[in-house]
């Protein structure tokens, strides 16, 4: 009999990010959750590409492995890995032999690209960071961008450096310094490709430039200059050196214009939207909590001619080609599942890993030619044969202003006459559930709910209008799209006892658990983590407050009664559902203060609740924080629901 999913479920998953081929071997990250140590792992694997056979590991015991890059003649694999707190660069040949410190330095290294047609790589580090001391010291802040999610009050008076390593001689040399951070994409004899902060002195202007930085001493170019105030990255040279293309959006509607590819030429700096018309969106905003470590690339060559992107869509993650010249696109890996990363081997292969609603992570391969895949790896192959993994079932249903809206219902692992069902409403807002591994909703029905995930408006993957829908609008469409979803919900399974609601959700889905808090009582119960409560204290106090919020609201920051409609907390009095507010103590993202105000007020309305603050937790507790809290917050969420359902009357 298969055996339900439970918190501690996540030291089993291992799921694999990074994939690169030399066409004999794939080489890819493996990630897991150790226990003992309490700490996410990940070491470096490879498999035979005919078949899968042969896996060897790469990278030492010990060292965690973050990024790998493969150098083109295939001599050589990179990596970064952590030693004593520290990210170093490793270099180990493919012929035999082990892997090589090669940098001990206290500054983190980051982002390996390999010169082209040339065994030498270039690496990202800095200089200039203060030495400790004994005694503490005051931080002097003088700009908006002082503190961010994960790190803290960001380091200031920092040298951004590339440096070249060439192989063959061991010398490193800096080929590139900036005193504002950049990211080094790709690389040629000739030059350098990076993006960076356009205007990184003016602190209201978002927008990003992809860069050109010849090694002759001529000046840099700015490739998107025909549409400086966008924002552009991930920069990969076609084999010709000259075309890049790139990923990037024009930014008419800030934060939520979609991102597309786009094609330049080092020479004349023309900008092509590649993407368009197509309403569609590159990249990958799915809401998961599963992977771990990938590339983030959404965009690559697959020859001198053919372009391939990740498209987001309805909850899939695809794989798509489109020849230059040409509008119309091909699909080279669709279907109901989301590829989390790939690479191209050449024009004819290509080595990916994919998710489904059902499959945590596997390594496989496509022959783009015959479109045949075939599989390499699935280290969770037992895990998935010997656990009772639900399928959601998709339905659409008329939501405000009679929009389509898509959700799906995963029912309890264990079907009864009557049972609760937990709404579990996602971030963002701009993200969007869909067809990859979820651990949270495939615990929670394996408790006995029925889990209800929709995509209102103001998700990602249903075109520009429907992501634009929230702004300015946040309580308004969204909830209503969220309550007719449950509705179609109860009739899609009318064995849900509606006296047994549940609602939950983090950051935007948060927010939404609050306003759901504060504007309705059909829930039983609820539990709110890291949520926006008052978008006034926000706009001071998150590391994006100052512009996200004007972005997202649409209000004049002036205006205190408008960012007060806005806020659950103004509501709070209304409030009567026993809810759980979770928080992390080093959130910078939605801040502590945030859930401690609605605890305030709820207190102060006389409703049934509890704040449990986490520690050494920022906002990314649920996918990447300490695995014992990230078991501890499931367990407490559970049991919240379960100590606040009614029972049951006896018939």
């Amino acid at each position: 009999m298969a055996t339900i999913v439970q918190p501690e479920d996540l030291f089993a998953l291992r799921p694999l990010a990074q994939p690169v081929s030399d066409g004999q071997r794939v080489y890819y990250v493996e990630s897991q959750l150790d226990q003992q140590k309490n700490a996410s792992q990940a070491a470096i694997y490879s498999v035979q590409l005919a078949d899968g056979s042969d896996r060897r590991r790469w990278s030492p015991a010990g060292v965690t492995v973050s990024e790998l890059a493969l150098s083109p003649s295939h001599r050589y694999l990179a990596f970064i890995g952590t030693v004593a707190d520290h990210a170093q660069l490793f270099m180990v040949p493919l012929s035999g032999g082990a892997p090589e410190q090669i940098t001990r330095g206290d500054a983190d290294i980051s982002q390996l690209v390999w010169e082209a047609n040339a065994d030498v790589l270039y690496f990202q580090t800095t200089t200039g960071a203060p030495k400790p001391t004994e005694l503490p010291s005051v931080r002097v802040v003088d700009k908006l961008q002082y503190k961010q999610n994960g790190r803290g009050l960001l380091p200031q008076g920092l040298t951004y450096q590339c440096i070249r390593y060439q192989c063959a001689s061991r010398d490193q040399s800096v080929v590139l310094e900036r005193p504002q951070a950049f990211t080094v994409t790709a690389a040629t004899a000739d030059g350098l490709l990076f993006d960076a902060k356009r205007l990184p002195d003016d602190e209201h202007d978002f927008s990003f430039g992809e860069y050109w930085h010849p090694f002759d001493g001529t000046a840099e170019r700015l490739l998107n200059a025909d549409l400086t105030a966008g924002s552009f990255g991930q920069g990969q040279l076609a084999a010709d050196g000259q075309r890049v293309v790139m990923w990037g959006q024009d930014n008419h509607i800030p934060n939520v214009s979609q991102a597309h590819a786009w094609l330049s030429d080092l020479n004349t700096a023309t900008l092509t939207d590649l993407t368009a018309p197509r309403d569609v969106e590159v990249g990958d905003m799915l809401a998961v909590d599963s992977q771990q470590r990938q590339s983030g690339q959404f965009v690559a060559w697959l020859d001198d001619q053919t372009v391939v992107t990740l498209e987001n869509a309805h909850g899939r993650l695809s794989l798509v080609s489109q020849r230059l010249g040409e509008t119309q696109p091909h699909v080279l890996l669709g279907g109901d599942r989301a590829i989390t990363d790939f690479s191209v081997v050449d024009a004819n292969t290509i080595v990916f890993t994919e998710t489904t609603m059902t499959s945590v992570s596997r390594l496989k391969a496509l022959n783009v030619a015959t479109g045949a895949e075939w599989g390499l790896v699935n280290p969770n192959a037992t895990y998935e044969a010997r656990h009772a993994l639900v399928a959601g079932q998709r339905f659409t249903f008329k939501g405000a202003a009679d929009w389509e809206i898509e959700g799906w219902y995963f029912p309890p692992v264990t079907p009864t006459p009557r049972h609760p069902a937990v709404l579990y409403v996602h971030g963002g807002p701009q993200v969007d559930f869909g067809y990859g591994f979820y651990h949270e909703l495939q615990f929670l029905a394996g408790q006995g709910y029925g889990v209800i995930a929709i995509n209102p408006r103001g998700g990602n993957s249903y075109g520009q209008e429907f992501e634009t829908a929230v702004i300015g609008h946040y309580g308004e469409g969204d909830f209503e799209d969220l309550m007719l979803g449950v509705d179609a919900a109860l009739k899609l399974d009318d064995t849900i006892d509606p006296a047994q609601l549940c609602v939950t959700g983090g950051s935007y889905g948060g927010f939404m658990t609050n306003w759901i808090e504060t504007h309705t009582d059909r829930f039983a119960a609820a539990v709110t983590q890291r949520s926006i409560a008052n978008w006034i204290s926000f706009y001071g106090t998150s590391d994006i407050g100052y512009f996200f919020t004007p972005w997202e609201l649409k209000q004049d920051m002036r205006d205190i009664n408008q960012l007060w409609h806005f806020s659950p907390l103004a509501y709070v009095r209304h409030a009567k559902t026993p809810i759980l507010v979770l928080h992390g103590e080093e959130d910078l993202r939605c801040p502590t203060t945030q859930g401690e105000e609605f605890f305030v007020g709820l207190k102060e309305a006389g409703v049934d609740t509890q704040l449990v603050l986490f520690p050494q937790s920022n906002h990314e507790l649920s996918r990447s924080g300490l695995p014992n809290l990230r078991i501890e917050r499931l367990n407490r969420i559970n049991q919240w629901f379960k100590d606040h359902l009614p029972k049951e009357d006896a018939k």
